[in-house]
């Protein structure tokens, strides 16, 4: 079951990371509604969220993955 787990988590937190760069890509390219203006408010949020899922996987992995 532990193995399990830690592929779940592994699996979220690579899902929070693709699903924030897809939107941040969206931004850059501008693919927004019109009169969106909080782009780069937008941006660091989102890049906030790509980094907090790469901490979360780097630390899962450092003190209980094998992977």
């Amino acid at each position: 079951i532990r193995e399990r787990i830690f592929q779940a988590l592994i699996k979220r937190y690579t899902a929070d990371q693709e699903e924030a760069l897809v939107k941040i890509d969206a931004l850059l390219k501008g693919e927004v509604v019109p009169g969106h203006y909080a782009l780069t408010e937008d941006i660091d949020n989102l890049l906030a969220k790509v980094a907090d899922a790469t901490e979360k996987m780097a630390t899962l992995r450092h003190f209980y993955g094998t992977n």
